[in-house]
């Protein structure tokens, strides 16, 4: 397994990506990948921790005031859908999963396997949530 390089301040949504907002449940990054708790709020997507936390809906893009941080309690648009720029070093066309590293993109499963999408060119990643590893 290996994480995949991104710098928060270099996230940002492509082109054609789909935007939702939602109410951060905690403290999160630009960059991250977060899943919609039971209130609909946005936390850490966590791969070494539930089922739950591991069903990744997207990545976290944008604060309301334009900084890489989010606060608890403060809006935070995600892309749930579609390219998202910014990341280094990743392999074009292989997918992205939901780490074990909290929030992190990772090139193989975690403990609760989830791909959140795949990857379109070494810096940019594609949101698709669900997809089905052929492999396993």
């Amino acid at each position: 397994m290996s994480v995949i390089s991104l710098t928060a301040a270099n996230i940002r949504p492509l082109t054609g990506a789909v935007i939702r907002r939602y109410v951060a449940d905690e403290a999160l990054t630009v960059g991250q990948s977060v899943y919609a708790n039971t209130d609909g709020e946005a936390g850490i997507a966590d791969g070494n921790v539930s089922a739950a936390k591991a069903r990744a809906v997207g990545i976290a893009v944008e604060s309301y005031n334009g900084e890489t941080s989010i606060a608890a309690g403060d809006p935070v648009s995600v892309v749930v859908f579609g390219p998202v720029g910014g990341f280094s070093g990743a392999t074009p066309g292989s997918y992205g999963y939901v780490s074990n590293t909290a929030g992190s993109l990772d090139t193989a499963a975690g403990t609760y396997s989830f791909i959140l999408g795949y990857f379109e060119a070494a810096d940019i990643f594609f949101v698709q949530p669900g997809i089905d590893d052929p492999t396993s």
